[in-house]
């Protein structure tokens, strides 16, 4: 069977910078789905799942589908088997499918339950996280407790008499340890219509981040570490605190120590400790803000040390010493 990476080697010689279409379509393949699947019905009727939350691909679905069903005619034509053709006949694009918006959250939930129903019979445990009027969280636990975490946005297509989960915005994927699992594409998204793809390993987090209704790559990270690469650290974060005790978390461990540290630094008010502990705060105020909102002890712990800073400040210069830490 052919796999994803031949159909973009065959739309690459295409030119797609040429058709904004086509150009969307080998970019997810190229950067969203793993190269090495098999090409199937599936992956294309996955694309579409996905690609119609844009708003530009909803009033363009025409241009989409006659541009996606040509390229696909003269690619099958060279390397459909026989016996693949009846799958490839039940495919349907965008221009005979019909998106709705689920105005009742409760519809959201109850459709994420249904379509998740087969993995609940298997022995799988689903729990619902409401993440805003329009998002849900699904967390689904496994018997071997490996957890795949996704988000879901409050559309769906028609699809005969049944309503279709639209593609998950997020699919994370963790270990009975509460950690990514290494080597697989995990996808999240990020802020301002970016999607971060990528994986992890022990030489840290290696992927990129489209951009857009065009999955366009916007920037790429190699052996990364995942601290350094905000946008996705922050919204990766904020999935993990609905399913991850902070108190366990090694991030939240070193901001509570770097808090508590530079909080002790303002009994010796020196001009570098003061530097110190203005830092600690503006990081400090960062995560609570992106990573853990509305956490008491790093509230608590903020709100001291900037209470703290302004004692110090009002008291005029500092002359003493550094202290050593």
């Amino acid at each position: 069977m052919t796999q994803v990476s031949q159909f973009a080697q065959y739309l690459l010689k295409l030119d797609p910078k040429l058709n904004q279409a086509r150009l969307t379509l080998y970019n997810f393949l190229k950067h969203v789905m793993e190269p090495t699947l098999p090409l199937t019905p599936g992956v294309i009727q996955a694309f579409y799942a996905r690609v119609l939350q844009f708003d530009q691909w909803q009033n363009d679905s025409e241009t989409l589908s006659n541009t996606v069903r040509a390229d696909l005619k003269g690619f099958l034509h060279q390397h459909l088997l026989e016996s693949e053709e009846t799958a490839w006949a039940y495919l349907r694009h965008p221009d005979t499918l019909q998106l709705v918006y689920l105005k009742v959250f409760q519809d959201l939930e109850d459709l994420v339950e249904t379509e998740h129903a087969p993995r609940l019979k298997s022995g799988d445990k689903l729990k619902l996280v409401p993440l805003s009027p329009t998002q849900v969280l699904a967390l689904l636990l496994s018997p071997s407790g490996n957890l795949e975490a996704k988000v879901y946005p409050n559309m769906a297509i028609v699809w005969g008499p049944k309503l279709r989960l639209v593609a998950p915005v997020t699919q994370l994927h963790y270990s009975a340890e509460m950690e990514l699992v290494p080597h697989v594409k995990q996808i999240l998204e990020g802020s301002l219509l970016t999607t971060h793809c990528f994986h992890v390993d022990h030489e840290g987090v290696h992927g990129l981040i489209t951009r857009g209704a065009c999955f366009q790559k916007f920037e790429t990270f190699i052996r990364a570490k995942m601290t350094e690469t905000q946008d996705l650290f922050y919204s990766l974060k904020k999935i993990e605190r609905h399913f991850i005790d902070p108190q366990s978390d090694p991030y939240y461990q070193e901001m509570v120590s770097r808090l508590e540290r530079a909080n002790r630094m303002l009994n010796s008010p020196s001009p570098d400790n003061l530097e110190m502990a203005e830092r600690a705060l503006n990081k400090g105020r960062l995560c609570l803000k992106n990573v853990f909102p509305n956490d008491r002890l790093l509230t608590l712990l903020v709100t001291h040390l900037d209470y703290g800073i302004s004692q110090v400040r009002s008291q005029g210069p500092t002359t003493h010493a550094s202290s050593p830490q």
